[in-house]
């Protein structure tokens, strides 16, 4: 026969269960942008749970999923990377809780083009305050220039980040022999203009122009969304949120 003590462990347990799924679950809207063949689709089936798929077909306007992720219930939008497609990205600025900004870092062709979007966005919902990951995708298809060496992600806040100083990092140019080094979160963040660690972005990179205050919360991460890697570190930053 159970016990007064075990009966009442046993429906605090059955209480805390049911609470956390109706009364202490969030909602999150995340908007997936990106230039086309980033990955936002790969990204958003690792993120509701499903396996990597080696083909996807490309997103044609916006394309919606609803799950749960912890404690959140997560409505993402995927939004075409297309040209065409890209003024609905600013649609849904307004409608979401965090902009997730994809980069296709093994296609050496797009990321001048990348970047600047990225650069636009940025400005563009600054004011709002809207919190931004930016996800450097495809690190699997960058060979390492030098053996077994590893990279590491890192994100804020602050204490992420003791041996960071933006102004020591160098600015690589983007050539087929220098792709490797934006695995690196420190090294891509330069490219981008973005000081981590005083949250500024320099724009346009390299002028006499004031840097932009970064008043919102942003991370940097370096993935492979084919291998999964540092994907659960990028969940984690997205269910402390």
């Amino acid at each position: 026969m159970m016990d007064w003590g075990c009966l009442k462990s046993w429906f605090e347990h059955i209480w805390y269960k049911v609470a956390s799924i109706f009364l202490f679950q969030k909602e999150l809207s995340i908007a997936v942008i990106g230039l086309q063949n980033s990955g936002k689709t790969t990204f958003v089936q690792l993120l509701s749970g499903k396996p990597f798929q080696v083909d996807t077909v490309p997103t044609l306007g916006i394309q919606s999923e609803k799950f749960t992720l912890g404690n959140n219930s997560v409505n993402v939008y995927d939004l075409a990377g297309q040209t065409r497609f890209q003024p609905l990205w600013e649609r849904c600025f307004d409608k979401v809780d965090l902009i997730v900004y994809m980069i296709d870092l093994s296609d050496l062709h797009s990321l001048e083009e990348s970047f600047t979007k990225l650069t636009k966005v940025i400005q563009m919902t600054n004011d709002d305050r809207i919190p931004l990951l930016i996800m450097g995708n495809k690190t699997d298809a960058i060979p390492d220039a030098i053996a077994n060496q590893n990279y590491s992600t890192r994100c804020l806040p602050e204490t992420l980040l003791t041996d960071y100083n933006y102004d020591t990092i160098e600015c690589c140019k983007l050539e087929p022999s220098n792709l490797h080094q934006l695995k690196s979160v420190e090294s891509l963040s330069k490219q981008l203009g973005i000081d981590l660690r005083n949250r500024l972005l320099h724009v346009p990179f390299g002028s006499a122009t004031e840097p932009l205050p970064l008043d919102r919360d942003i991370a940097i991460f370096t993935v492979s969304c084919k291998t999964g890697g540092f994907i659960k570190d990028v969940m984690d930053w997205i269910v402390q949120l």
